[in-house]
């Protein structure tokens, strides 16, 4: 038996439950528990009312349990006892048991108190709600049904009460001390997660470090040794592979470099170090190192900086290098043909401050819409199959981004799949010298198709260095590096042995390797300057590192190191640090400037064509504006298509609406219109983007035309385009365009000009006068039945926009000079409430006449400052038919508004 109850109670409460759960579970025990002790204690006075109501519960709550065990989740079986317990049996149990003269109101209390215990949310507000009315409802019957609860004696009534208050608070009580354990023991199991995740992050990072040093170690060993080998006189094939193994270790170090960044990112370890730095300086560095790559892919290297940015700013210049780095040769890599764009602007965003945007452009293979989302992820590549003969781990962006987020900036992207991206940086820099970098003169050596013969940049045959490093072919590769200067090198393998050295010789300059068993490179440091029968306590030291780290050289200056160099060693800075700390007196040549080298500099192709404009306003050609508004604010539009019999036509530039009402005149000839898909508006927006920043475009109300859903659909493939249903078509869309265009020009940023046009929507009136709607049967707007009585009866119907659907305003009737009257004066006759700087006369197909008769009856009720008088658009002119006019207008602003 007790075998069995062990076996039970394992089985009820398995180790992997959560505390919610093992919550449930105890109440359902309990009220199975308490039901079987009330049985037991009724049974002697043979009371069966009540013991009819004790048995259900003791049967509800062992099915209960039973379902909990049987399905594993204990949803079902709590609703099962909250309703079997609170709706039906508590409230048969409390008549039974003499009303609130018996223990049940304490019953109660317990039946609300599970189901704070036992559900949350919607299913929390059922239940307490049910469980309230049934309680309630229960009252109400004893109250006015007195006879239904029978006499209780005196005894009874205190026995059952102090029972109940007994068995409620033990129910209680227990779950308290359950629920405070179980609590205790999740925390304690948490701190030991905790202490776990923190001892394995130890671990991950003591592994990067190792691995770092371990890695850079044998990099060294290559990369100096192949070093040597290009510095000899060799054949054109050799020297060729000896360049392919240089660049195959040196995208190996940029690999080992990302996990390590990405590593300290995931960590929290990556410091941001802001410093003054030359921006002139930095953009010399990008361009110099991107130059020659675009060029061995015969791309085109085209740079756009804009001389108005100060020469010097404050930040952290070598994370922004890494990611522009990144960037660039991202582009390099993924363009086989056209050109890369490295564009630069400052927006002075305070007195002391300004926002560095940096793009890069290029004409590569795009990006697929479907792949964006994947685009800053870790070791994720995007469009793997098309990529995967070009080399990377998919690291860079995903810690690109990172590190700009970390700076208070952001990266974004926009590009068309086959056509080209852009990557664009903005990151806000505090401003050190004001003074504009003015035109950068940038200029680079042609390395193309030629390797540049070695020279050392000096020599000095009377200095001496010792180089300390565990690594024997660490030792070998600085000997080496240093043959060509002359300059006599000792060795010691361990920091022991370089005491010995520094105890017996006097060295101009120590390179000291940092990681090295026994005694460090930081202990070896102080022993020799500390070291009294010394000869080297103040010669320079250079720390060798494998550790790379953002703010290193002010680490190993803290060491007291007097500078450091990172392995794998470069040669050229291996002698630009010793020629820094070697005396003077030593160095019997320095190489100069070689005047024929300038013959070989050349220029890059720098763009001075006008600036990006910040913000570029776009809409659909249908907005009828006239084209010298357009050209005044450089509103670029986006063409529909109009169908006839002939074929497909583009609006902008293949048909006029004068050439297609002529055509629609014919008897049997109609047209319709459609829009541009969603590839020819990405590429309209790609192009649009080449002479801004950001994109607002405005469509034509979405319940009459495809161009807001198909416009919104490409906009996903750009962070800098955003998309506007105006909610209005012809010129009351054009209302809209010229509000965002004025803003833009004023220097309104993009939420606050889609804010201004939210509010100017509301305000703007477009409806249009239709003298026949043969044109609108014909499309589809209107049934045969209306068309016929319209004709019939010579009616005009009047259309408005409203609330973003085109809706019947009015209707007017008999000839169109009785009908344009009527219509004007229903207008115009309460004009208070109209703004009357501009009104729009659009129409299709009217002649002079008819225009000027319109003007002059709108003249008799209001003034306005400008009246313009603007043809339709073909594809509107398709969809309404000839004689058909409109009159926009804007609303004045509401008083407090």
């Amino acid at each position: 038996m007790k075998k069995k109850m062990q076996r039970f109670i394992r089985n009820l409460f398995p180790g992997q439950l959560d505390f919610k759960e093992r919550i449930n579970r105890m109440i359902m025990l309990l009220v199975f528990a308490s039901s079987v002790i009330g049985i037991i204690l009724v049974l002697p006075g043979a009371d069966l009312k009540v013991l009819y109501s004790l048995v259900p519960i003791c049967v509800l709550s062992n099915i209960a349990i039973r379902v909990t065990l049987s399905q594993g989740d204990s949803k079902k079986a709590s609703w099962l006892l909250v309703i079997g317990t609170n709706v039906v049996f508590f409230p048969m149990l409390f008549i039974n048991s003499g009303g609130t003269e018996s223990g049940m109101p304490v019953w109660f209390v317990l039946g609300l108190v599970y189901i704070f215990l036992l559900f949350e949310g919607r299913d929390f507000w059922i239940a307490m709600t049910l469980s309230l009315v049934s309680f309630l409802g229960t009252y109400l019957l004893c109250y006015y049904r007195p006879y239904l609860v029978p006499e209780s004696t005196r005894f009874y009534s205190f026995s059952d009460s102090f029972f109940a208050l007994v068995c409620v608070s033990l129910f209680i009580g227990i779950l308290l001390k359950i629920q405070s354990r179980t609590y205790e023991q999740e925390k304690k199991s948490a701190e030991a997660q905790k202490k776990e995740v923190e001892q394995i992050a130890r671990s991950k990072d003591t592994f990067f470090a190792n691995m770092s040093h371990e890695i850079r170690t044998p990099i060294n060993t290559i990369i100096g040794l192949n070093e040597m080998i290009l510095r000899e006189d060799i054949s054109d094939e050799i020297a060729e592979n000896a360049i392919n193994i240089q660049n195959a270790s040196k995208m190996l170090l940029t690999t080992i470099n990302d996990i390590l960044d990405l590593s300290k990112l995931e960590s929290g370890k990556m410091d941001i170090v802001p410093t003054q730095y030359e921006i002139s300086s930095m953009f010399s560095d990008l361009v110099n190192l991107i130059w020659i790559r675009a060029h061995q892919k015969n791309l085109e290297f085209k740079v756009d900086i804009d001389p108005e940015i100060p020469s010097m700013l404050y930040g952290d210049e070598i994370r922004i290098k890494q990611v522009v780095t990144n960037m660039l040769t991202n582009a390099v890599k993924y363009t086989s043909s056209g050109s890369v764009t490295l564009s630069a602007k400052g927006e002075r965003v305070a007195a002391d401050q300004i926002l560095l945007r940096i793009s890069v452009q290029d004409t590569g293979m795009g990006i697929r819409k479907e792949s964006l989302d994947d685009l800053f992820s870790s070791f994720k590549r995007v469009d793997e199959s098309d990529n995967r003969n070009i080399e990377g781990t998919g690291l860079g962006l995903n810690i690109s981004k990172q590190l700009i987020e970390m700076m208070g900036g952001k990266i974004s992207v926009d590009s068309v799949y086959h056509q080209g991206s852009t990557f664009t940086v903005e990151v806000k820099q505090r401003i050190v010298n004001v003074r504009p970098i003015g035109v950068i003169n940038f200029a680079t050596q042609k390395q193309l198709n030629h390797r540049a013969a070695y020279r050392q940049s000096f020599i000095a045959p009377d200095a001496r260095i010792l180089v300390v490093d565990d690594n024997s072919m660490n030792l070998m590769v600085v000997v080496k590096l240093l043959r060509d200067t002359k300059v006599k090198v000792d060795m010691a393998e361990s920091g022991r042995e370089a005491l010995q050295k520094t105890a017996e010789n006097t060295y101009h300059v120590i390179l000291m390797d940092h990681m090295m068993p026994e005694m460090d490179g930081a202990a070896t440091l102080r022993a020799v300057r500390s070291q009294t029968k010394g000869f080297c306590q103040k010669t320079p030291v250079i720390a060798l590192t494998a550790n790379v780290m953002s703010d290193a050289e002010q680490v190993y200056r803290n060491m007291g190191f007097d500078g450091y160099l990172a392995k794998p060693i470069s040669a050229p800075l291996l002698e630009a640090g010793l020629l820094k700390y070697l005396p003077p007196t030593l160095i019997e040549y320095m190489a100069q400037d070689d005047d024929d080298e300038t013959d070989d500099m050349e220029e890059l192709n720098q763009i001075s064509s006008a600036r990006k404009r910040k913000i570029a306003i776009t809409a659909d050609c249908i907005c009828d504006l006239p084209k010298d508004l357009l050209e005044h604010f450089h509103i670029r539009l986006m063409y529909c298509y109009v169908h006839t019999r002939e074929g497909r036509f583009c609006d902008l530039f293949e048909l006029s609406s004068d050439s297609l009402l002529t055509y629609l005149q014919k008897d049997g000839n109609h047209s319709h219109s459609s829009t541009a898909d969603p590839s020819e508006y990405e590429y309209f927006f790609a192009e649009t983007l080449k002479e801004a920043e950001h994109v607002i475009h405005i469509t034509a109300t979405a319940d009459l035309s495809g161009a807001y859903p198909n416009a919104t659909q490409a906009a996903k493939t750009f962070d800098n385009v955003t998309v506007i249903d105006s909610a209005h078509i012809s010129s009351g869309h054009g209302l809209m365009v010229l509000c965002a265009a004025r803003l833009a020009e004023e220097g309104y940023g993009v939420d606050e000009i889609c804010e201004a046009l939210d509010e100017y929507r509301e305000r703007v009136f477009s409806n249009f006068l239709v003298p026949s709607t043969a044109t609108l049967y014909r499309n589809g707007k209107v049934s045969g039945a209306v068309h016929r009585l319209c004709t019939v009866l010579n009616l005009h119907p009047v259309l408005s926009m409203s609330r973003n659907k085109l809706k019947l305003w009015c209707i007017e009737s008999g000839n169109m000079h009785r009908a344009v009257r009527q219509y004007v004066k229903k207008l115009f006759e309460h004009s208070r409430q109209i703004d009357t700087s501009v009104l729009f006369v659009t129409y299709a197909g009217c002649s002079v006449k008819q225009i000027d008769e319109i003007v002059g009856i709108v003249e008799k009720y209001i003034h306005f400052d400008q009246v313009i008088l603007q043809k339709a658009s073909a594809t509107v002119s398709s969809n309404c038919g000839v004689g058909t006019f409109g009159l926009m207008f804007v609303r004045r602003e509401k008083q407090g508004a």
